[in-house]
């Protein structure tokens, strides 16, 4: 069984408005599937820009260098997962 992704909007792990889904092989072997993700519309799109630009309004008061320690944090975590 595949994993089931989904779209991180607004703090929340969300499936697309429409709920469809689409298949990712991996090109060097198509019987190896690699997950399941949504199959995202504009409807979607224009949630997750809503979402981003209401959460500028408090992220660009944050000082660089605060918002610099997040995003290297982020990165931490994802090169080592």
């Amino acid at each position: 069984m595949a994993d089931l992704f989904k779209n991180y909007i607004d703090g929340k792990w969300l499936e697309a408005a429409s709920a469809k889904t689409f298949e990712n092989r991996s090109p060097a072997n198509r019987n190896d599937l690699i997950g399941r993700f949504p199959a995202s519309a504009e409807t979607d799109v224009d949630r997750a820009v809503q979402t981003a630009t209401r959460a500028f309004a408090s992220w660009r008061l944050v000082p660089a260098p605060k918002r610099g320690e997040f995003i290297y944090r982020a990165g931490e975590l994802l090169r080592k997962s």
